[in-house]
Parts: structure tokens; sequence; C-alpha cells
């Protein structure tokens, strides 16, 4: 056997030895991207719903938070009010106080002299 002929034996031989090691490779990386279409397809399919659902709540979330923030904005105007009536109502308690209790002090000290009065004559 001549040198070329063992050299082309050997470079023969190593091309099938690759063939072979390469076939089922190769094989194996179709089934995977046949695998990987269908997941995707599958996920295709799966996701346009799950972001339209996110879309929908997201939307909804928003119409709540203004609402709420409406609410908000009212029960700070109905707190305001509520203070503004209760320096009203303490104003006239003031007012009262001292325009009431003048006058009841006169009272009471009336029925004090009246009632001093009727038992001095009463003895």
């Amino acid at each position: 056997m001549s040198p070329s002929t063992f050299f082309l034996a050997t470079i023969t031989l190593a091309f099938v030895v690759l063939v072979a090691a390469l076939i089922p490779t190769l094989l194996q990386i179709r089934r995977t991207t046949k695998k990987l279409e269908e997941t995707l397809a599958h996920l295709d399919t799966e996701i346009n719903p799950l972001i339209k659902s996110a879309t929908e709540t997201a939307e909804e979330l928003q119409i709540l938070t203004a609402s709420i923030n409406d609410k908000i904005d009212q029960t700070d105007i109905l707190f305001n009010e509520l203070q503004e009536v209760g320096h009203v109502l303490l104003a006239t308690a003031h007012i009262l106080k001292d325009k009431i209790s003048p006058a009841l002090i006169q009272i009471a000290s009336l029925n004090a002299g009246l009632k001093a009065f009727a038992k001095f004559f009463s003895r």
C-alpha cells in the first residue's frame, strides 16, 4: 500500500466517522427546532389573551385610581367644611358663654337674694 492510498483511506474513514457522528446530531437538531417551533406557536396563542387581560386590568386600575382620587378630594372638602363648622360652633359657644353667663349669674344672684329675703321674713 502506497502512502497516498493509505492517506486517502484514512481521510475516507475519518469522513465516514464524521458523517456517522453528524447524522444523529443533525437529526436531534431538527427534532429540537421542530419542538421549539411548536412551543413558540403555543406561546403565541397563550400570550395574546394574557396580554389582553393584563391591558384590561391596567385600564380598570386606572379607572379605580381616578375614582379613589375623586373620593379622597371629596373627603378633603368634607373635612374642611367640618372644620369650619367646628370653628363656627366654638365661636358661637364662646359668644353664648360670654353673653349668657352674666345673665345666669345675675339670675342666680337674684334667686339667692330672694331666698335670703324669704328666709329672713319667714322667721
